[in-house]
């Protein structure tokens, strides 16, 4: 009889926590080797659900680390170290490249509710919507009516709308001097307008984002492998 992996627990989880918050963080190689840990052995569904949703002890690697990983991944060098201080203060992470000083990086998400309400979605077993355009400061009552829909046909402009809206309120939240010379990373889902090329979305944030006081400013889609847009 084959030998099955041992599964993703909260265990599992915690001994992640602990490594990457450790005084000396770990390397970029290695957080990549937690994620897809994470990605790749079994998970109880309740587990799972919650990190979908970002609930309870799941919230932290679904909000920030797996962000910063898909950022870091690929455009740093692999001895690079992260650490993630877990401690609900800003930054969510430390940046040490070759010996500089570290660099604080931000995550920050836009359609962050839209987002929460489609995860919710996955546990009915129902039809799931693939898209929500409700901004984040919309009614409960609206979210709910939303998801209850299922998933609908949106046209692109609307798409295109509530994502921009959503980017420009992320900015206009972050656009505060203690972020000086620290790195934005804001997870939005790009995926939802494929065809919508990356200089589209720098003309229209990019001034924006170049008067912010990050000395980076990116849009990341939170799907693995998702796109990345550079803004600053």
């Amino acid at each position: 009889m084959p030998h099955l992996p041992s599964p993703f627990t909260a265990q599992s989880l915690a001994a992640l926590y602990a490594d990457i918050s450790a005084q000396a963080g770990v390397t970029v190689a290695a957080l990549r080797r937690h994620l897809a840990e994470f990605s790749s052995l079994p998970i109880a569904q309740a587990d799972l659900q919650a990190y979908r949703e970002g609930r309870g002890a799941w919230k932290k690697l679904h909000d920030e680390v797996v962000a910063v990983g898909h950022f870091l991944d690929g455009r740093y060098p692999e001895d690079s170290r992260v650490r993630f201080p877990l401690d609900d203060q800003p930054p969510d992470a430390w940046l040490m490249v070759n010996g500089e000083p570290p660099v604080g990086i931000e995550v920050t998400a836009a359609l962050a509710r839209a987002g929460h309400e489609v995860a919710k979605s996955m546990a009915g077993g129902g039809a799931v919507p693939g898209f929500i355009g409700l901004q984040d400061n919309a009614t409960s009552q609206q979210f709910t009516a939303a998801r209850a829909r299922g998933r609908v046909l949106h046209s692109k402009k609307g798409i295109d709308a509530a994502i921009d809206n959503a980017i420009t309120a992320r900015l206009s939240a972050k656009d505060q001097q203690k972020f000086a010379e620290q790195i934005l990373v804001i997870t939005v889902p790009l995926g939802s307008s494929p065809d919508r090329g990356a200089q589209e979305l720098q003309a229209r944030h990019g001034a924006k984002a170049a008067a912010l006081p990050f000395s980076e400013v990116h849009l990341l889609d939170p799907a693995r492998r998702g796109r990345h847009v550079q803004l600053k």
